[in-house]
């Protein structure tokens, strides 16, 4: 999902997961996307094995650099989940608000 496509989700208050997949230790809650709740990418896994996420609502995943959002998202995909990332991640959405 691209930056704008995101924003326009956002504008339009649609209703989705917003999951910040960075560990704790990079995660700044005014260095994310208002609304994201940090889940590391390893308690993203867990959680999906566990059957704690939803696969009935929409999930977007988030990082910094878009890597890892793509990994979570790419395999909670193949079990089942409406779920997406954010091409580029924190880094290109920053830059799309510039």
């Amino acid at each position: 999902m691209k930056p704008k496509d995101l924003k326009s989700k956002i504008t339009n208050k649609e209703e989705f997961i917003l999951l910040d997949v960075r560990e704790r230790e990079e995660f700044e809650p005014e260095n994310t996307i208002p609304g994201a709740q940090n889940m590391p990418m390893g308690k993203v896994f867990l959680e999906a094995a566990k059957g704690n996420l939803p696969k009935d609502k929409k999930i977007i995943t988030i990082c910094k650099k878009g890597g890892r959002c793509e990994i979570v998202a790419r395999e909670l995909e193949k079990k089942g989940y409406d779920i997406e990332h954010l091409e580029g991640g924190i880094d290109a959405w920053k830059e799309e608000a510039s």
